[in-house]
This record gives C-alpha cells, structure tokens and sequence, in this order.
C-alpha cells in the first residue's frame, strides 16, 4: 500500500509539472541603438533582449537565437575583424588565445540558476570576436566567461546570413546547454547586453618598425532612413520547442540643418 501511494505521489507530481510547464508562455522584448546616431556614419550597433514568461517563472533554457537587421546596413568599409579567432584556443585560454584585431564587441548577460535563490546572476564577460567563415558568410564567435555561482566558459557561434526586404542581414546563433551544477538542470538566459562595433576596441597595426594603436571602422548606418525607423526582430527558440518574437525600431536620427 506504501509503494502504491508512493508511486500515485509521483505520478501526481508529474503531472503537475507537466501541466504547469505546457502553461507556461514566454515572451520577450529587444532594444537596440546606433553609436554615433548618424546617417551614413562608421557606428557601433547595440542590442539587447529580456526573456520572461507571463506566469513570473523563469524561461526555459534557450537554444537558438535570430535577430534580424536593417537592409541597407553597409559592411563594405569596415575594419572589425582583421584577424581570425581560432574557436579552439578560444575554448582553451579565453580571449588571450586570440587576437585583438579580431575583437568584435563585447557585452553581458543574466541567467537565472533552477534552484536556490541564484536568480538574476550575472555572466559579467561576453566578448564577441571574429571566427573563421563559413561558406563565404561571417562568423560571430561568442565567448561568455561566468565564474559564480555557474562557471562555465562557452564558446559559441552566430553566422550573418543575407536575407531580402525590410531586413538585410540575420545573425543566427546556436546557444549551447549551461549547465548549473554536473548532472544537474541546464540555467535559463533571462537578459543580455552586446555591442557589434569599434566603441571601446583597440586593434594594433605595424608602422616604422613598431605596433600603432588604433580604432576599426564599424559598419555603416545606412544612408536613409525608411519612413518609421530602422527596424530590428529576434526570434528566440527554447529547450522545451517553445518560440518568442519580438521587435523594435531604430528611430530615425534628427535631420541637420545647413547653416546659412
């Protein structure tokens, strides 16, 4: 009769669980910005996503993450990533093992930890640097570096795919698991913070003998401004097979007036 009762216990929990989990509806927001905010100008793109569910609980742990950019963005010009980072001395030493001419931006991130009272933690280093490419496309490689209460330094990758219409240009990145503890539930991203740009990045060339600090040029904002703002979405996909969409506009930057 007791391992009967236990076994109806169980079965109760998990049906519980199951529920609560089908119950659960995530939704998301993006922002994002230009510096300098200027039409035509080298800038350095940031953005940024918030993960939550209506029902307050955290996320499930994501797996893939698309964000879409403004067509007209120009990527002609630009220095960022004169040199190629090599995802596996990445893995093995962290951003030393790379090199600094193949730094893209940087940022952050929150994750909740499924047990404890580790919500809202922070990933306080993300970096983002220039793999090697594939099929002709470019590679973001992300370097996320957490020491409490998850260490972890993961390395994963988003590819910059072309697309046509509004937008020009997707970065579809894969997310790996983060795992909390060994053996233990995978942490749920709920926020991050990055720039793609030249904004606090140092590349070093030769010249007369010796290494010259200087600044990489950005991509460029496009040089019109479609009625409404530029316009950027991401959609995310998580553990569970659950999706979320969100968007947000650039507002187009104030007109100069010519002096006369």
């Amino acid at each position: 009769m007791r391992a009967l009762t236990l076994i109806c216990g169980a079965a109760l929990a998990l049906g519980l669980s199951a529920s609560t989990a089908a119950a659960t509806t995530e939704q998301a927001t993006l922002h994002a910005s230009f510096s300098p905010d200027r039409l035509g100008a080298s800038t350095t793109i940031s953005f940024g996503f918030d993960v939550s569910t209506t029902e307050g609980l955290a996320p499930p742990p994501l797996t893939d993450i698309d964000l879409h950019m403004p067509a007209g963005m120009n990527y002609t010009k630009t220095t960022l990533g004169l040199a190629i980072c090599n995802p596996i001395a990445l893995q093995e030493h962290g951003v030393a093992g790379c090199p600094a001419n193949s730094r893209l931006g940087y940022g952050s991130a929150s994750v909740e930890v499924p047990f404890g009272t580790g919500a809202g933690h922070e990933l306080p280093e993300i970096q983002a640097l220039m793999g090697p490419p594939n099929n002709g496309n470019m590679v973001v490689l992300f370097y996320a570096n957490g020491q409490t209460p998850v260490f972890a330094q993961l390395v994963f990758k988003g590819e910059v795919l072309p697309q046509s219409g509004i937008f020009g240009s997707q970065l579809a990145t894969a997310v790996p698991p983060i795992p909390s503890v060994p053996n233990g539930p995978d942490v749920s991203i709920v926020s991050v913070q990055a720039t793609i740009g030249p904004s606090h990045l140092t590349y070093y060339k030769h010249a007369h003998g010796r290494l010259v600090p200087f600044h990489p040029i950005g991509i460029s904002v496009p040089e019109r401004c479609p009625r409404g703002g530029f316009p950027f979405s991401a959609e995310f996909t998580f553990q569970d097979g659950s999706h979320a969409t969100t968007a947000t506009t650039v507002p187009c930057p104030p007109t100069r007036r010519h002096r006369k």
